[in-house]
């Protein structure tokens, strides 16, 4: 695509061998690369380069077309709405919008982070398992003895278009004592990756006694493991997914509930991550400094 007389977009196809070939050629007959820095709209305003700049690093699909809008001009636009709101003294107005773009900024200053969700349980309830259900491969080693994961195994996965690292961490027993130290160890990171996770899945084997599971906390979902060796009529707390890693029951359920938990607004209020959205420290402490 031609945008002047001396610019040429050229979009290339088949992983990077195509583009390096097509670099490497013009770069012989005198062009010089340019890093995507110096690409044009490096003129724009301040919130259009952090959006350039935060885009390089966004987290699946639907952070990338989140920063595209930004960088299209919608959280600039929208800064100028509320400025000539609290011009004409509509203070109300401005307050309305300011509320509502920090609402977004939760969803925002994660753009470029990925979620992070930690799989817990006791040992052998089927943890492992569900990791490689939910990620489509076998990331994670799974045996019948107990105590297999002794250190936890990350996996990135994109679930309805948001990157997500699942943790797989060691589980816990009811003898913790009687454990080897190496477990023992295993059992202590696996609560420190609990505290550091924005949703816990609390794996529970179905059965008679998954419906007296304990309530999940506020950043816990609790997962029924190994549906297909319960009783048909086994209890089902509410709230609760019942799966089956090996029939593949429950699991798009579960991947659908994991993103409505991580990224609720999108049920809430469907609206609100479609227009403006800030991403970064310094827009959102512009914003709270203008509430």
């Amino acid at each position: 695509m031609r945008h002047g007389a001396d610019r040429l977009e050229v979009h290339c196809h088949g992983g990077t061998a195509a583009p390096e070939a097509v670099i490497a050629t013009l770069t012989a007959l005198g062009a010089r690369p340019a890093r995507w820095q110096e690409w044009p709209g490096s003129e724009a305003s301040i919130v259009a380069r952090e959006a350039r700049a935060t885009l390089a690093g966004a987290c699946g699909p639907r952070a990338a077309r989140i920063l595209c809008r930004q960088l299209a001009g919608a959280l600039d636009r929208e800064m100028n709405r509320v400025a000539l709101l609290r011009e004409e003294g509509d203070v109300v107005a401005a307050s309305t919008a300011v509320d509502r773009l920090l609402c977004a900024a939760r969803v925002g200053l994660r753009l470029a982070r990925p979620w992070r969700v930690v799989l817990a349980g006791a040992v052998n309830a089927g943890k492992s398992s569900l990791v490689n259900a939910l990620a489509g491969h076998a990331r994670s080693l799974v045996a019948d003895s107990p105590g297999t994961t002794r250190d936890r195994v990350e996996v990135r996965i994109v679930l309805g278009g948001w990157e997500i690292d699942l943790v797989d961490v060691a589980g816990t027993r009811h003898d913790e004592a009687g454990a080897a130290a190496v477990e023992r160890a295993g059992i202590a990171r696996a609560e420190e990756a609990r505290a550091a996770a924005d949703l816990v899945l609390r794996v529970v084997p179905a059965g008679a006694d998954a419906g007296h599971a304990a309530p999940p906390s506020s950043h816990e979902l609790l997962v029924l493991s190994k549906a297909d060796l319960a009783a048909p009529a086994c209890a089902v707390a509410d709230g609760a997914v019942a799966t089956s890693a090996l029939t593949g029951a429950g699991i798009e359920l579960l991947g659908t509930r994991i993103v409505e938990r991580l990224v609720p607004e999108d049920v809430s209020d469907p609206g609100l991550l479609a227009g403006a959205v800030p991403f970064t420290e310094r827009q959102v402490a512009a914003l709270r400094s203008c509430r």
